[in-house]
């Protein structure tokens, strides 16, 4: 099985690096000229309160499940051939990538990155799903499966993400990222959302998410 990419508008402007990702006491790192920089979603989940490092078998499937997702995206649209197994978990998820490329990708004008790191000096670090044109306003991407519709909690938390991710970039390479979006798909259903923050709405999250860096300095200090 594979996903075949007709006709996709891809065009990688920027160029980014591929850093090692490791996890020290469930706390996941970058790897950047030998220092150890922290992921932006291990500092957002020190703000929850039930934070758990076990997971269900149903929690190790739908975490499999997302990472597949993720890397068939990515195949799609930087045009890279994989090969996809014939197994259960594979076999949601190419579904579940099948309803983004089908439903959710028509609205992207231009696709600009894939899966790229990006980084705020070595306060923090963390890979964009998705960089592209959306209604000719730059706009970053989270891709995101569930059971259940998010709580309003998570959605604040996946946009602080956004947001994070918004601000490295701008400052990496200077650009104007002008809104934030989440393409959700619902494992059982196979039903979509397309969540969205405007400009004004995405500086509010950015500082949300100055909070919870200085809150992650503190701590850390």
């Amino acid at each position: 099985m594979s996903l075949i990419n007709k006709g996709l508008n891809y065009d990688p402007i920027y160029n980014y690096s591929h850093n090692e990702v490791i996890k020290r006491n469930n706390f996941r790192y970058y790897k950047i000229n030998n220092s150890l920089v922290p992921s932006v979603t291990s500092i957002l989940r020190l703000s929850r309160y039930n934070q758990r490092d076990s997971f269900s078998s149903k929690q190790a499937d739908s975490f499999e499940i997302g990472n597949l997702m993720h890397e068939y995206l990515d195949s799609y649209v930087t045009q890279r051939a994989i090969e996809i197994q014939d197994n259960k978990n594979s076999k949601i998820a190419l579904k579940l990538s099948e309803v983004i490329i089908n439903n959710i990708f028509p609205i992207v004008d231009k696709f600009i990155a894939s899966e790229a790191t990006v980084q705020d000096d070595f306060n923090y670090a963390g890979t964009l799903d998705l960089l592209g044109l959306i209604d000719n306003k730059l706009t970053v991407v989270d891709y995101k499966s569930s059971y259940r519709k998010k709580s309003a909690f998570m959605i604040d938390e996946h946009f602080q993400q956004l947001a994070a991710y918004a601000s490295a970039h701008d400052k990496m390479h200077n650009t104007k990222i002008e809104q934030a979006m989440i393409f959700i798909v619902y494992k059982e259903t196979y039903k979509y959302d397309i969540l969205a923050a405007d400009l004004s709405l995405l500086n509010q999250y950015k500082l949300m998410w100055k909070e919870k860096l200085g809150y992650y300095k503190e701590i850390s200090e």
